[in-house]
This record gives structure tokens, sequence and C-alpha cells, in this order.
């Protein structure tokens, strides 16, 4: 069956143009107000400056906190990257009964709402009389970020040709190489795709930090505290920065997906 191409009408480029622009303006005002002289984030902008970049690289403060958050999204992408990768395969292959309960089970985090979630998370460490750090952090994180990664390779493995594990079986592979050589290849895709929304969950994640953090600071703790004293310049250049980021993340993950697909597509 071939698609049909929707038709283009002056009314639909329209109406797409007006979306993008409520979707894209805030970030756009975002990006000329980190590099405006003055000091309010008002129209006309009145020059041209890098000072408000300077100061942030001057600020131990935003170094640190920094730091933090991409150590805290790093942990997260591998903690909740193993723990999705290992359920998914599991429930698909050996759970086909229970498929459908354990995948609601483990969609719970998605759906309860972070104050609560990170109120259980407090209440919890509270009980086992765990000391709040960088450690409980990325524990509250590989919860939220867990059930994304879980969807996603599970559904990534409902394409999944059972045939070719065992056909790699019948010539003598054993498990672990038939899921190294073969299954782990195929889920590249996925698992990098997973990897990407797990890192940006993390890095952006404010109630569940706000809960669980302890005196070590992430970004979005640092800008949540910053803007008790209004949107100043270096909030619109922290901003900046972070955008500048994803969109590189973003750029890298979607060449490596295509990189993965064609290598799996090639194997299979």
């Amino acid at each position: 069956m071939v698609a049909r191409r929707l038709p283009t009408t002056p009314l639909f480029a329209l109406w797409t143009a007006l979306v993008l622009l409520f979707l894209f303006a805030p970030l756009v005002l975002v990006v000329l107000f980190s590099f405006n002289t003055s000091e309010i984030s008002i129209f006309p902008i009145r020059g041209f400056t890098l000072e408000w970049y300077g100061r942030l690289a001057a600020n131990t403060t935003f170094r640190a906190a920094l730091a933090n958050s991409f150590i805290v999204a790093g942990a997260t992408v591998i903690l909740a990257t193993a723990l999705g990768v290992a359920m998914a395969t599991g429930v698909h292959r050996y759970a086909a009964r229970w498929r459908t309960v354990l995948r609601s089970a483990s969609s719970l985090p998605m759906m309860v709402p972070h104050l609560i979630l990170g109120i259980a998370l407090l209440s919890f460490f509270n009980i086992v009389q765990a000391d709040l750090s960088l450690l409980t952090v990325i524990a509250g994180h590989s919860i939220v970020a867990f059930p994304y990664v879980f969807l996603i390779i599970s559904a990534r493995l409902v394409g999944f040709d059972p045939s070719v594990e065992e056909a790699a079986r019948d010539l003598g592979a054993g498990t672990l190489t038939i899921f190294l050589e073969i299954t782990l290849p195929l889920l590249a895709p996925a698992i990098l795709a997973a990897a990407l929304i797990s890192f940006t969950l993390s890095f952006d994640e404010v109630v569940v930090t706000f809960f669980t953090t302890g005196t070590e600071n992430t970004l979005p703790m640092m800008i949540w505290s910053m803007l008790r004293f209004g949107i100043t310049p270096e909030i619109n250049a922290i901003a900046t920065l972070t955008i500048v980021v994803s969109c590189v993340m973003a750029g890298l993950a979607e060449i490596a997906i295509r990189r993965a697909r064609t290598t799996a597509e090639t194997r299979q």
C-alpha cells in the first residue's frame, strides 16, 4: 500500500508556522537575551555582549552544579538503561503470560506525579536512614527514567524475529554470546534512543531532585534558587548552553541511531 501525502494548502502551512512559532519563540528569546548588554530581559536589545557567559565561567558554584548534573545524568543513563534492557528482554522472552501486567506495573513511575514520587522517595530514604547525596538523586532519577527505557525497548522487541536467535543457538552459540552478538546490536537503535531520553529527563529533573538531594546541587536546582531573585541574564545564558548541549546530543544520537540501524539491518 502506497502512503498518500496530505495536500499542502496555504491554511495548513500557516497553521504549521504558527505552531512552530509558539513552540520555539520562547527559546529564541532566551538565546537573544543571553547576549543582551542590559540586565533586564526587555526589548529593544541594547547591544551584544558575552559578559554573562564570562561570569558563568568564573562562577565556581555553576561549574560544580554543572559537573554534578553530568555525573547524575551519566549514572542515570547507565543504571536505567541497564535495568530497562534487562527487564524488557526478560519479560519478552520468559513472561509472556504476565507481559501486560508487568508492563503496566513498570509504567507506574511515569504516571505518578513527580511531587508524590519525590515525597515517597524522601520517606523511603528516611526509613532506611540513608544520607541524602548525589547517590540518592541518581536512584530517584533512575526510577523516573526506567519506564521510558522499558517501553522503548519493549516496542523494539515487538518486531524482533526470534528465529535469528534460534538459528544461532542451533549453531552452538551460548545465551551470553547470542545476547552480545545478536540481540544487543539489533536493539542498539532503541537503546540509544532510550539513553538519550534518560539523560534529558535526568538533566532537567527538578521536583524529584528537590526531595532527594543533599548539600550538592545540580544545575536545575541552582537555576531554581536563582529564580527567587528574578530572571537574570545569567539564567538566560545557562538556558542557552543547555539548549546547545541538547541540540548537539540529539544530532549525535540521530547519527548513531542511523548507523546502528544500518548495521542491524545488515546483520539480519
